[in-house]
């Protein structure tokens, strides 16, 4: 995304946040009903009806977004895929599903229900809007909400990677052509077609007097285009780590660290010696204990005079249930864990006794060699 985000609530068992970039588009929304849209279509109404009429109408279309992509996500996880979050940001929602579709046909499936979803919701709000004819308040929100999801589920077929279409086309080259990395190449090509166009409109009403518009397809674009390469990229990456476990990376040859040396010491007979970034640290070398890991970063934050006078034992922190790891597990998990957890290491245990260290370094080093040989 682009910020931060926090928390709202969870919906058959999928957490749903908001991230801090929705508040531009927010602002934007009530902006444009509050002060234009419905300040025109409905003339005889109040400041206070239409301030109503505004909040409803935006949460609505959230709303709209928002099942979108439950839609995606019930699909996903009827297929055994995990689906931890979906998060509402600038360019609309967002679902986090944990890892790519096992076959072309759930790929499709999966794809499909989100403008299905919005199609649906056009139908029923179209059907409100021919049934309150006589009631302007109620018909004209509607009006634009079955427009919107109409625009939103077209919008989201477009056959470029990783809109809806994208997918669905990837599907359908992945089932022709037995190849899902050539098929994610044609899909997120086409997708950065798409993205440039979009940005090529939002150029053209620019400098033909549309400022906003203008601005906001070029920002369309450019998230399209971008989420293209990057989705390709991401592929690539989980295509090359795939069969690969923590066993076949760990780093074995550790060298520890006794907890009652001093950080100064730490640093002249360890960091400065060994070149590593971080270092495990054990009661003593006899017992081999596993205490913690020790990192560069833990010790920046202690004033430089003060390095001589504390321990390691002071400042290290005990090791926790989530760095832990099996030595089966699949690399792109344990990176996965890494990345949600904010860790830079994991380590590998057995007993009290430590018996490996990963770090997000190691399995770059990894896979960039690996790509060097092949």
């Amino acid at each position: 995304m682009f910020g931060s985000s926090f928390k709202l609530f969870k919906v058959f068992g999928i957490e749903i946040r908001l991230d801090f970039s929705w508040f531009i588009v927010f602002a934007l929304f009530v902006y444009y009903f509050g002060f234009n849209y419905f300040p025109a279509v409905l003339p005889g109404a109040n400041n206070g009806i239409i301030a109503i009429v505004t909040i409803i109408t935006v949460i609505l279309f959230f709303t709209s977004v928002l099942i979108h992509e439950i839609s995606h996500s019930l699909v996903a996880k009827s297929k055994g895929t995990p689906v931890e979050r979906i998060t509402l940001f600038l360019f609309g929602g967002m679902a986090q599903i944990e890892k790519e579709p096992e076959t072309p046909m759930s790929e499709f499936v999966m794809a499909i229900a989100g403008p299905a979803a919005s199609f649906v919701l056009a139908i029923i709000f179209g059907m409100i809007w021919l049934l309150t004819g006589k009631y302007e308040i109620i018909r004209e929100p509607v009006r634009y909400l079955t427009i919107i999801n109409i625009i939103l589920g077209v919008f989201n077929m477009l056959p470029g990677y990783p809109l809806d279409g994208g997918r669905v086309l990837r599907s359908i080259i992945w089932k022709v052509t037995d190849n899902l990395k050539k098929a994610t190449l044609i899909a997120s090509t086409t997708g950065r077609v798409i993205g440039f166009l979009i940005i090529a409109v939002g150029i053209f009403f620019f400098f033909t007097g549309n400022f906003l518009n203008g601005v906001w397809f070029a920002f369309i674009g450019w998230f399209l285009q971008s989420s293209a390469r990057m989705g390709y990229r991401q592929l690539i990456f989980e295509t090359s780590v795939k069969g690969i476990k923590v066993a076949d990376i760990m780093n074995d040859d550790i060298v520890l660290v006794e907890k009652n040396i001093s950080l100064q010491e730490l640093i002249d007979e360890y960091f400065m010696k060994y070149r590593f970034g971080r270092f495990p640290v054990v009661e003593d070398l006899r017992s081999e204990r596993f205490i913690g890991i020790i990192s560069l970063h833990d010790i920046k934050s202690i004033e430089k005079q003060k390095w001589p006078e504390i321990r390691v034992g002071e400042i290290v922190k005990t090791v926790t249930e989530n760095e832990k790891v099996n030595m089966s597990m699949e690399i792109s998990e344990a990176i996965k864990k890494m990345g949600k957890s904010g860790l830079g290491h994991l380590v590998i245990m057995s007993g009290n006794k430590l018996k490996g260290i990963i770090t997000k370094s190691d399995v770059m080093r990894f896979i960039k060699l690996q790509s060097e040989l092949h």
